[in-house]
């Protein structure tokens, strides 16, 4: 498998982690929340942000780091709700994006990734909508 492979089976990986949590994803990219249609909700959007590129000069394996903004467009029905909502689902993308969950598929065999981490995660509020900005480092060897 070529680093070319890697990164998208990373790519899909984390989206099947994603839809497996229970977000919707679809081909439209919704910059305004209100557009979104309620049966979406949540809807998964993945960017692929940066790759970093370490090299060892032989010493040592060579390691790339992934970087990739998750953004979920989510709903309660007041204020207070659509907080316990947006706790709710920081923490079970924290949960679901594990190297285990990840070293799926194509990179079973491989087991390529050996680091999840998430970099941040921040919250742009509407009255009853909002939107989680979730930011992830994979790091995976490369080949």
């Amino acid at each position: 498998m070529g680093n070319i492979d890697t990164i998208t089976a990373i790519t899909d990986n984390l989206q099947n982690v994603l839809k497996a949590l229970g977000i919707n994803f679809s081909r439209e990219v919704y910059e305004d929340v209100d557009k979104v249609p309620a049966s979406l909700l949540p809807h998964g959007q993945i960017f692929y942000v940066r790759e970093e590129f370490e090299y060892a000069h032989g010493q040592k394996p060579e390691y790339a780091t992934a970087s990739f903004l998750i953004r979920v467009i989510i709903a309660g029905q007041d204020a207070q709700n659509l907080i316990r909502v947006q706790q709710k689902w920081v923490h079970l993308i924290r949960e679901g994006l594990t190297v285990n969950t990840l070293n799926v598929g194509g990179l079973v065999t491989s087991k390529l990734i050996n680091l999840v981490t998430t970099e941040s995660v921040d919250v742009a509020n509407q009255p009853v909508k909002c939107t989680l900005n979730y930011r992830v480092n994979v790091r995976y060897r490369e080949v």
